[in-house]
């Protein structure tokens, strides 16, 4: 493909430079810009109005000959991105010939269809840069065009016929769509196209009939990977073998299999010697045939590609029993264990690179190495075995003399770096193992060395050290790549200035500690320079920059730094993105982010400042997709402006000073957390007459909005997530919030919020959480709540009647809290209907999984959910995405009858709180199953009887309280129950047994006293005493005296008696220790400090 380019090129004769431009075509571009760039001036720079010469604009090249523009290059990459529209002043430039608009961001509504009037195209690049729409029909007018590529637009509907007039065309790509129907014949007649990819459009099948394939006699690279109807006939594999110049052939993820490929016959089948590339990753193929099968097909292989496929064990292939060409092998995702694999692939003597990553290696790293010491180990520049089992300390790795990239990352490597490392190898990744120690000297001579990555072990060096060993040869001048971050590597940062070639620097999350020297100064090269969660101090100026022209990502963040810079400090980088959490930037608001033309992602939390934000600051915001200015003390108004965030922003502006009406042009972002300001309208941000297709979370909590909910929900259909609580709202639900069909969590708690709820949130039926609490709701509990919900808190409002049988659906309830209401009847039965209190859930596993796309990217996974417990009259916070606790509380109501048995089969509870209730008969014994119940309160209402002895078996019970009741008998003998204060057993006058100060009937028997006995008595005892005294002592010490050898065999046995009590202790102790820590790691959070709080209010003085 980059001789094709090249060639075109070379076809164009344009020059970049010339005298003046034709003057319509500058004001087409003038034009073209400012649908372009929009609000982003700072794109495009020299596209200048005062400009007349636009031959020297960057991107353009005009003809030699006649002046006209002939090239227009803006791809994304290099000018980028793009965000606005695509406009029809683009066909003015009617003698274009190459044309690259790739990776962008236009906002067009459809795929334009004004390229096919650019009629002189010889090359069109339009990858990656729209959302949808259709191949146009009129891109067939273009029968000059060479070079065609609408890959990654997420295109739709069938491939026009008309393409197949396109009898010029060399290159075609329609990749990554969401094409469908069937390729056609028309195809077949482009008679000089070399290069077609077709793959990764999961609807679109190839065509059976016809030879319209095999006339593709010029093809060198064809791309059908992901074609759903390749494994129904071989027809198609057929025609690709009568291809006398293919080269590449990629068919992943073709669901092919060992039966499909080995029911075609040999015969019917051979491969032209030109195919060096085949990819048959992420299909179904198992056995080794299958190697027998392509070195039969074809005889000049080079590369060959079956990752992920289900190979397991070893395979007894033998590869030196065959003569072959094979450079690169990729084995990698499959269940492989080593073996006579390893053995076998050593036999290759020309294999360049063997990928094993993400199998199931398990051996020792020097076993697996010396299997592979055949004669590949001669050629082998590039070996990954990443993501495996593979044990051990890594050997000398100059038994590989040509090796230029190792990868044996992810693994269960230990000991230390090794010294012996070949002269050759440009890149070493050894991160996420259990490396210790620091970096040997020997690294210093490495003048081949590019990229080291030792990330994620537990080294322990001095940085300086580190550094200085690679300092000490020719490695500080080859090395661009270094990353020793997620360590425990101690020092400071020292000056690095004398590696001149390092752009990127990762030690994040070390022991890093004392000041940064004012004189020292980083690579001028860096790109990326991350520091982030170490323990540095001192200041930061300007000096320490230098000419980092380079540098695109900084980060600082959780470090004890100040960035202090001159006044009007203009730096020489323009950064990317900035994380500066937690360092001091205040005051003032710093200025040098002005200079930042090009930022993406900003991150300036807890940074000290009080200020108000400067209007530049939003309107530079256009571009970003990230900005975090929390924790900080920035007060006023934001300004009502006319712009928009870029696609998929994130605004975190939690915990300021912010005031006034949440501005309209907020609407724009995807997540905005604005929880913890004094802002106080939403009128204008929730009521303006637009659609809001990309707010998806919205955090309005612990503000001063007042007033009622506004009733304008219907446009922000596309929210996931609302809180509004902890603010003054009154009056009722308006009924448009039940147009907020795709919510999942809404919270508006702690309001004033009042009647009956809205039968329109019926129509919420993805909700998994809803909380209601501290409001003043009234009405029954209703019918209709979703049946997805996980959370559901009703607390503190005036909702009445008997709870609803409807509540027995909603199966996957893990907190219910109905407490403080004016509910009566009875507990409903069907308690064992709550699946997710009675299954064991795995604690990696959220309670409340909130997962949120934007246009099928991620952009944002999880939140706080805070659950609020009462306990004794205490609230209590629990962060629920940290913590699985499934809690059910019912207590201050007026609820009857008894606590139904069905309550034991919720074996994974751990809070129930019943209390202040009118409940009444005996506590089930069932309720001795509820093993993980850490919470029970059932003080204040009417049980009576025993306590059933089942309670004593719930080890993990932490709080208890019972007060308050007709309980009667002997509180049951456990070393749990007896823990307790008696203050959770009082108010049951017939109770008894510890820890209350009454006895129980059988405990309080007289001892029989003893007679005393007189002096006179005891005088025998005392005299054989005083003899046997006498006698050992002189018996003992006596022969000590008179006998030398009985002194030693004395010393010595009193010697080992002392060593034998010594070992006794301390593998003892360490026994105690590794119980002790078990304790605490099964220990749950929540319960350890509530126990912990407990206790030390019981016994503090």
């Amino acid at each position: 493909m980059l001789k094709l380019v090249g060639a075109i090129f070379v076809m164009l004769n344009v020059a970049s430079v010339s005298g003046s431009c034709i003057e319509k075509e500058r004001q087409a571009l003038l034009e073209l810009k400012s649908g372009l760039v929009l609000d982003n001036t700072y794109l495009l720079p020299s596209w200048d109005s005062k400009s007349d010469d636009c031959c020297a604009w960057e991107g353009i090249g005009c003809s030699n000959e006649t002046g006209h523009v002939e090239i227009l290059d803006l791809n994304g990459d290099q000018f980028g991105p793009f965000v606005g529209d695509i406009n029809e002043t683009l066909i003015e430039l009617r003698h274009l010939k190459y044309l690259n608009l790739s990776w962008n961001l236009f906002s067009n509504s459809y795929f334009p269809e004004l390229f096919g009037s650019l009629r002189n195209l010889r090359f069109l690049d339009l990858q990656g840069s729209f959302d949808g729409g259709r191949i146009p029909k009129d891109l067939a007018r273009l029968s000059h065009l060479q070079y065609l590529d609408l890959s990654d637009n997420g295109l739709e509907g069938t491939i026009p016929h008309q393409l197949g007039n396109l009898s010029h065309l060399q290159y075609l790509d329609l990749s990554s769509n969401d094409l469908a129907g069937t390729v056609l014949r028309p195809l077949g007649s482009l008679s000089k196209l070399q290069e077609l990819h077709l793959g990764y459009n999961q609807g679109l099948k190839v065509y059976f009939g016809g030879e319209w394939l095999s006339n593709l006699t010029l093809l060198t690279h064809l791309d059908l990977s992901r074609l759903p109807n390749l494994n129904s006939s071989h027809v198609w594999l057929q025609m690709i073998g009568k291809l006398p110049k293919i080269q590449e052939l990629k068919l992943s993820g073709c669901v092919l299999s060992d039966l499909y490929l080995l029911s075609l016959s040999r015969s019917l089948l051979n491969f032209s010697t030109s195919l060096a590339i085949l990819d048959l990753s992420q299909n179904a193929f198992s056995s080794s045939k299958i190697f027998e099968w392509v070195f039969n097909a074809t005889t000049n292989l080079i590369e060959l590609d079956l990752s992920y496929n289900i190979f397991k064990g070893t395979i007894p292939y033998d590869f030196g029993n065959r003569r072959n060409n094979l450079e690169r092998l990729d084995l990698s995702g499959n269940v492989l264990h080593g073996g006579s694999s390893m053995e076998s692939f050593s036999d290759i003597c020309s294999l360049n690179s063997l990928k094993l990553d993400s199998n199931n290696l398990n051996e020792d790293i020097s076993t697996i190495l010396l299997k592979l010491a055949g004669c590949a180990r001669y050629s082998l520049q590039d070996l990954s075995l990443h993501h495996n089992q593979i044990t051990g300390t890594l050997p000398n790795l100059t038994i590989f003399p040509s090796l230029i990239t190792i990868d044996i990352s992810n693994n269960i490597l230990s000991g230390k770096v090794p010294d012996g490392i070949p002269k050759s190898l440009e890149s070493l990744i050894i991160k996420s193992n259990s490396l210790e120690g620091g970096i040997p000297k020997s690294f210093g001579s490495l003048c081949s060395l590019r990229s080291l990555d030792l990330s994620s072990n537990k080294l322990s060096e001095d940085l300086s050290v580190m550094l200085h060993n690679l300092s000490v040869g020719c490695a500080k001048n080859s090395l661009k790549e270094l990353y020793l971050a997620s360590n425990q590597i101690v020092g400071t940062v020292p000056d690095m200035s004398g590696f001149s070639s390092l752009e990127n620097l990762f030690l994040y999350e070390n022991l890093l500690n004392g000041t940064i020297l004012k004189n020292s100064t980083f690579p001028y090269r860096l790109v990326n320079l991350y520091l982030d969660s170490n323990d540095l101090h001192g200041v930061i100026t300007d000096s320490h920059f230098g000419n980092m022209s380079m540098l695109k990502y900084l980060s600082l963040s959780s470090n004890s730094l100040a960035l202090k810079f001159s006044e009007n400090w203009v730096p020489p980088f323009q950064l990317s993105t900035i994380y500066l959490r937690s360092c001091t930037l205040g005051p003032s608001f710093p200025k040098w982010l002005r200079s930042q033309k090009y930022l993406q992602r900003v991150e300036i939390s807890n940074a000290g400042i009080s200020d108000v934000v400067p209007v530049w600051f939003w309107t530079q915001a256009t571009n970003i997709r990230f900005t975090n200015i929390s924790y900080n003390n920035l007060t006023g108004t934001i300004p009502n402006m006319l712009i928009r965030f870029s696609t998929g922003c994130q605004v975190i502006m939690d915990s300021n000073q912010f005031e006034g009406s949440i501005p309209l042009f907020f609407r724009s972002a995807t997540l905005l957390q604005l929880s913890n300001n004094k802002f106080s309208e939403t009128h204008l941000f929730l009521c303006a007459n637009t659609a809001v297709d990309r707010l998806l979370i919205l955090d309005l909590s612990k503000n001063q909005l007042s007033r009622k909910l506004p009733d304008c929900w219907n446009h922000l259909k596309a929210l996931e997530f609302l809180d509004l609580s902890d603010n003054t709202l009154s009056g009722v639900v308006p009924s448009s919030m039940g147009s907020l069909l795709k919510i999942k969590v809404l919270i508006l708690r702690n309001n004033s919020l009042t009647g009956k709820l809205p039968f329109s949130l019926k129509n919420c039926t993805e909700l998994i959480m809803l909380d209601l609490g501290d409001n003043r709701f009234s009405g029954p509990i209703p019918y209709w709540l979703g049946q997805q919900l996980q959370m559901l808190s009703l607390r503190k409002n005036h909702f009445n009647g008997s709870l609803p049988q409807s509540l027995c659906d909603i199966t996957n309830i893990q907190l219910l809290d109905l407490s403080e209401n004016n509910l009566s009847g009875r507990i409903f039965k069907c308690l064992k209907n709550f699946s997710a209190m009675s299954q064991n859930v795995s604690p990696n596993k959220t309670i409340v999984s909130v997962f949120v796309y934007y246009k099928g990217t991620l952009v944002y996974e999880g939140y706080d959910l805070i659950a609020l417990l009462m306990w004794k009259g205490a609230e209590r916070q629990f962060k629920n995405n940290k913590l699985i606790l499934r809690s059910i509380d019912l207590s201050s109501n007026q609820l009857i009858g008894n606590i139904p048995e069905e309550i034991g089969n919720l074996m994974e509870l751990v809070s129930l709180n019943l209390s202040n209730n009118n409940l009444n008969g005996k506590i089930t014994s069932k309720i001795g199953r509820l093993t993980s119940l850490e919470f029970l309160d059932l003080s204040r209402n009417h049980f009576s009887g025993l306590i059933p002895p089942s309670l004593a078996q719930i080890d993990r019970l932490s709080l208890l309280n019972l007060s308050d009741n007709y309980l009667s008998g002997r509180i049951p003998i456990g070393t749990q129950l007896q823990s307790f204060n008696a203050s959770n057993y009082e108010g049951n006058v017939d109770l008894c047994g510890k820890p209350l100060d009454k006895i129980c009937p059988g405990d309080d028997e007289v001892v029989p006293e003893k007679p005393e006995s007189s002096p006179e008595d005891k005088k025998p005892i005392y005299l054989s005493v005083a003899l046997g005294f006498i006698t050992g002592f002189w018996g003992l010490w006596g022969s000590f005296l008179l006998w030398k050898t009985w002194r030693h065999a004395y010393v010595l046995f009193l010697d080992n008696i002392i060593d034998t009590m010594y070992v006794f202790m301390v593998l003892n102790a360490t026994k105690f220790r590794r119980w002790l820590r078990g304790l605490l790691v099964n220990f749950s959070f929540p319960s350890f400090t509530l126990a912990f709080i407990y206790c030390s209010q019981k016994f503090k003085p």
